[in-house]
């Protein structure tokens, strides 16, 4: 059985408010018995306990080890507990190894294109990227949590449901467009707008989605972005429009080729970070074609072999998206 993505989300959320400072993390990862000295200790939080668990992996049965000190502490602790009762019984195994790249046995000219498929796009896609971008947004939940979404038609703000769960989490929070630095790096001026969870809002916790009314007509000021079903394969790039850690936007561009599709799901190595979560993933032609909602190490669903894992992140096809608002 594979480690639920969900659970490891829920850990890091839950160690990040039971350890909230250096000092204290510090402490109890210490007596799990991991060596701290290259882990980059933050002072925010969730990026701290980001940065511990992604180093307490390498070593095998750690995580464990620190959610068994940090229950001597906080018996009754809920994202503990579910990491006790759905850790995996398999152990974890390394993702794919990179495939060999070597050149056609021709070796006339000058030039070559390096991979099986050319990686090569017009000027005017980065043009497109940034028309694009004017649609997304951060969230701003009540709580004081933070993720991502883009506009699309009617004024609807699209995001996951683990961001915005229910009509009254979304009454609460507001999305902020043009949250971004300008080329001189100096912010520009944001735009903050009220969720309408009374005028429309749909969810699927199944499938981690969520859309919502957006005040004030936001289409008219920072566009949409089309949903039409999509087909994307492994082996296709996919880039992804974001707000990591609830920062200034911002576009992971590289190593970000599909790994997986399958079961309702794109699998990429395309980078995030935690308040990622509802971001466009999209294609090379700028489609849309995902909804990022996590990452990790996942499993690909159907798979013969459930117990194998890759660290990869991961979206729920927009397919999955549009049938629902259907």
């Amino acid at each position: 059985m594979a480690v639920d993505v969900r659970a490891v989300t829920g850990l890091r959320e839950g160690l990040a408010r039971l350890y909230p400072t250096i000092d204290r993390s510090m402490r109890i990862v210490e007596q799990a018995g991991l060596d701290t000295i290259d882990i980059g200790f933050d002072s925010n939080a969730r990026t701290n306990w980001f940065k511990i668990l992604d180093e307490a992996k390498k070593r095998d049965g750690m995580i464990d080890a620190i959610v068994h000190e940090a229950l001597q502490e906080y018996p009754t602790n809920q994202a503990l507990q579910l990491w006790s009762a759905q850790r995996a019984t398999a152990p974890v195994l390394e993702g794919p190894p990179p495939a060999a790249w070597r050149g056609p046995a021709d070796r006339g000219g000058l030039e070559k294109l390096i991979g099986p498929v050319s990686s090569l796009v017009p000027i005017s896609y980065l043009e497109v990227g940034l028309a694009n971008a004017r649609s997304v947004g951060k969230i701003l939940r009540g709580d004081g949590e933070a993720g991502t979404g883009f506009l699309t038609a009617n004024d609807l703000l699209i995001t996951n449901n683990h961001v915005l769960p229910d009509a009254a989490t979304a009454g609460e929070a507001a999305v902020l467009f043009n949250f971004q630095a300008a080329v001189d790096g100096l912010p520009l001026e944001a735009d903050r707008r009220q969720l309408l969870p009374d005028e429309f809002f749909r969810t699927s916790e199944a499938d981690d989605w969520s859309a919502v009314k957006v005040a004030r007509g936001p289409n008219a000021t920072w566009g949409a972005l089309d949903l039409k079903p999509q087909t994307v394969e492994a082996g296709d790039r996919v880039n992804i429009i974001q707000h990591p850690n609830g920062e200034m936007k911002q576009i992971s561009f590289f190593s970000n080729v599909v790994a997986y599709v399958g079961g309702g799901v794109i699998q990429y190595l395309t980078d995030t970070e935690p308040g990622s979560s509802g971001s466009p993933v999209f294609d090379r032609r700028w489609n849309v074609v995902a909804l990022h909602h996590s990452g990790g190490w996942i499993s690909e669903p159907g798979s013969p072999d459930p117990t194998k894992e890759y660290y990869r992140n991961e979206g729920i096809l927009i397919d999955r998206v549009i049938a629902g608002l259907a």
